[in-house]
């Protein structure tokens, strides 16, 4: 899955609002979000295919976003580990929960 889809996909799954990396500060700026967690990291459990990935990644997003007492999350990166010899992959994504009006 290219980046430019990943970007799609995943915020159109989760719940919890997703904001560009490139908006947030900004956002930060004039006091519309705060952070509340930073560089958390999640390891998606496997899906049969990619976007199977990323609909376990993004329940996992969301119940972070709710855990950390936040309501919306930026995505600093995200990757594919194969994890055994047939070349099956695991989805970990990396983001920042936010607090946001």
């Amino acid at each position: 899955m290219s980046p430019s889809t990943f970007i799609v996909e995943l915020p159109n799954a989760t719940v919890s609002r997703y904001i560009d990396k490139a908006e947030y500060p900004d956002k930060e700026a004039n006091g519309e979000c705060t952070l509340r967690v930073a560089n958390r990291k999640y390891v998606a459990p496997m899906g049969m295919t990619v976007h199977g990935d990323v609909r376990n990644g993004s329940r996992g997003v969301d119940e972070w976003v709710g855990a950390d007492s936040g309501n919306a999350y930026t995505i600093n990166n995200f990757e594919w580990i194969i994890v055994d010899d047939e070349g099956s992959t695991q989805l970990t994504i990396y983001f920042d929960t936010l607090l946001c009006k």
